[in-house]
């Protein structure tokens, strides 16, 4: 490594504590100088600018900048961005849409080559909603087979947040159009059976999880926006029927559950007006 040197670009105030905490490092280590950290890791070495969380800019000039030091390891590493923001310009992919961050790291040991993140144009500050990168040796741990592979998980809490935040999901107090009460807890398999019917049909419902007082019942429903209720107390079930009420207009009405519950369906399609 004799020869060697790194040049600091840009030292301003905050360039200079960059610098000052590698070093402070470099000495924790019982390291004398700073391209010996490089060394130890065998990581590629950037010349430092003033933003500590990572050197942005245009992707090939930033592969011009990172200097590797006669590293191996790291001439591979550069060798293979360089392929990588090729291949995708060749894709058609715009330029517009890749950024080449190399202060970029991921906490799992099973990566052996680039990695990536994915950002929301319209809320960058959000984080990364869809990271991944390349594992070549991952699969050997269940397989004899050389299997190398590039994977993503998608951060779903994430995204959701992210789509409330920006409008692109409409609020609703509930998923459901139709709740069904529990009038008897021993009835519980022939309301699960009703939901299923319904289910079956595309209608969505939700079964109330215990057998309160009724009233209590259709309050929670109007107080989620639930449309419709049916309600199987002992004499409708006697009869293999259900009362469908519409909690819009208060109206009532029994409909039988025969013949695969189609009088039923048909009636909430139509109340539902799909």
């Amino acid at each position: 490594m004799s020869g060697k040197t790194i040049e600091v670009l840009n030292t301003d105030a905050e360039g200079r504590l960059v610098l000052a905490d590698l070093l402070s490092y470099a000495r924790h280590l019982g390291l004398t100088r700073l391209v010996d950290v490089a060394t130890l890791t065998g990581a590629i070495v950037v010349a430092l600018g003033h933003r500590y969380s990572g050197v942005m800019g245009n992707n090939q000039s930033l592969v011009e900048a990172v200097i590797s030091a006669g590293n191996e390891v790291g001439e591979r590493g550069l060798d293979r961005l360089a392929r990588i923001l090729s291949g995708l310009q060749a894709a058609g992919v715009p330029g517009s849409r890749i950024q080449l961050d190399v202060s970029i790291a991921r906490g799992l040991d099973y990566y052996t080559g680039a990695i990536y993140e994915t950002f929301l144009d319209d809320l960058p500050d959000i984080g990364s909603i869809c990271s991944g990168g390349r594992y070549d040796n991952l699969a050997e741990l269940y397989t004899k087979q050389h299997l190398p592979g590039i994977g993503a998980s998608l951060g779903l809490d994430r995204l959701l947040a992210a789509m409330q935040e920006l409008g692109m999901i409409e609020k609703v107090r509930t998923p459901a159009d139709v709740l069904i009460t529990c009038f008897d807890s021993e009835q519980l398999e022939r309301y699960l059976q009703i939901a299923s019917l319904l289910r079956s049909a595309g209608i969505a419902v939700e079964l109330y999880p215990d057998s309160k007082k009724l009233g209590q019942q259709l309050k929670y429903a109007d107080q989620r926006g639930y449309q419709l209720a049916v309600i199987a107390g002992p004499d409708e079930l006697s009869q293999d029927a259900c009362q469908v009420k519409d909690l819009r207009s208060g109206e009532s009405s029994q409909k039988s559950l025969d013949q695969d519950g189609r009088e039923l369906v048909d009636h909430i399609r139509t109340l539902l007006g799909s």
